[in-house]
């Protein structure tokens, strides 16, 4: 959910910033706050940062000092009769939408339990987000660290290769590696961050979470059917579906999305490169555990837990307890927490909708 943003809104609400500075704030006199945040954009966006993390903490307390001073009470009474039709708008939109997730996660954990899984609830059932009690033996704090706990996955399964990259086979891959080194013509090297290799063909991965450089992949794709070149070759770039818009601004040829769902791009220097986001990966996972088609006891709990994982921590999914507290809130935070994730909340419908068929 957004809202466009008009310059005369700048306008209206220098006023309050005007009276702000009055006041006998340290901050400055500045005409505006918009002066203040063109010349130190950095300071500013920290500061309002701060703000907002604070506020999503149900234990915070806010303290603005010095008040804010605001002589005319006729032109505030409209400032806020505004302002409570948008958060009426948002709040309403965001709390129905908590109420129809509640709802599909409850039938998610119907369809688990009566499915083939050796789980009966969704892996969202669970929130495995929070400080205060860490759920699961895993905390992965970057891609390489991810990169190792998909690799861990695919390299027993043959059904999980085989849901993910549609590999015609009946058995596991010959060997997954990670990081392997690939020379360069020039004495450099690159490394490879998954390859998935089978007696006639191999599928690479690039794993991609923060970081938005795309340049070396295509580069890295020609070196490994270079180095690798008794195999037939598939290449895929995992990313996090919030950085499409990214990726798409800066290669080219844009992504190419096909009307089997499927997405790739041709660079001339590789070819073909699948794009798969991390949900596509929590969805094979999903679909793999809930056929029962797993390699054994060990590996099923991982692949919960991992699916949990990329669903909590990477799509910034929420849990079936976050979710209840949304529908029933009881506080300020709660009120507030569905208007701050109304995007993720809007996907993770689009998701679990597509998990049920619905």
């Amino acid at each position: 959910m957004s809202s466009d943003v008009e310059p005369s809104d700048w306008a209206r609400l220098d006023p309050w910033f005007d009276a702000y500075l009055g006041s006998g704030s340290s901050a400055g006199t500045q005409r505006s706050d918009r002066e203040r945040v063109l010349q130190e954009p950095g300071q500013e966006w920290e500061a309002i940062d701060s703000v907002a993390q604070a506020g999503l903490n149900a234990k915070s307390t806010l303290f603005c000092s010095p008040p804010l001073q605001v002589t005319n009470q006729d032109q505030l009474t409209e400032w806020w009769t505004e302002l409570d039709t948008w958060w009426d708008a948002f709040s309403k939109a965001g709390h129905q939408n908590a109420i129809e997730i509640a709802d599909l996660l409850e039938q998610s954990n119907e369809s688990w339990a009566t499915s083939a899984a050796p789980f009966e609830t969704d892996p969202l059932a669970a929130d495995i987000t929070g400080t205060r009690a860490l759920r699961g033996p895993v905390q992965p704090s970057g891609e390489l660290d991810w990169s190792q706990w998909l690799a861990q996955l695919l390299e027993p399964s043959a059904a999980l290769v085989r849901e993910l990259f549609g590999v015609p086979s009946e058995k596991s891959p010959n060997e997954v590696l990670r990081e392997a080194r690939l020379p360069k013509q020039d004495g450099g090297r690159r490394r490879a961050d998954i390859l998935v290799r089978h007696p006639d063909y191999g599928v690479s991965i690039e794993v991609k979470l923060g970081d938005e450089n795309y340049r070396k992949t295509p580069e890295t794709a020609r070196l490994i059917e270079r180095h690798y070149d008794n195999v037939g070759w598939n290449h895929a770039l995992l990313l996090p579906k919030r950085q499409r818009g990214r990726l798409n601004a800066v290669v080219s040829p844009s992504i190419d999305e096909h009307a089997d769902g499927t997405r790739e791009i041709v660079w001339d220097e590789s070819g073909p490169i699948t794009i798969l986001y991390w949900q596509d990966v929590a969805t094979a996972v999903r679909a793999v555990l809930q056929r029962g088609d797993i390699v054994d006891d060990h590996w099923a709990a991982n692949a919960y837990l991992f699916c949990a994982a990329v669903e909590q921590h990477i799509s910034g999914f929420q849990s079936q307890p976050v979710i209840d507290r949304m529908v029933d809130s009881s506080g300020v935070v709660e009120t507030v927490r569905p208007i701050v994730v109304s995007d993720t909340l809007d996907e993770q419908l689009t998701y679990l909708r597509s998990r049920l068929d619905l």
